[in-house]
């Protein structure tokens, strides 16, 4: 499932599977590459992955002018 909402001032995502679950950020996956792209927008992100239950991620995303690309301001 995949789900985004968004307002003029956040960003929230939400992305979850009903997979194996035992994601995690601490083992250098691409979870840790997400997650710094994310922090460096000012916002946050939470991962849930208990194994055998499947994987839950959330981040919040602040937008304002200084979140987006210096190339995208003008579109």
């Amino acid at each position: 499932m995949v789900d985004l909402q968004l307002d003029s001032t956040v960003a929230e995502l939400q992305v979850s599977d009903d997979g194996v679950g035992g994601a995690d950020m601490r083992a250098g996956s691409g979870l840790v590459g997400l997650s710094d792209r994310v922090h460096a927008l000012g916002g946050t992100i939470e991962v849930r992955s208990p194994a055998g239950r499947g994987t839950r991620l959330d981040a919040h995303i602040p937008l304002t002018s200084a979140s987006v690309p210096a190339a995208d301001q003008n579109s």
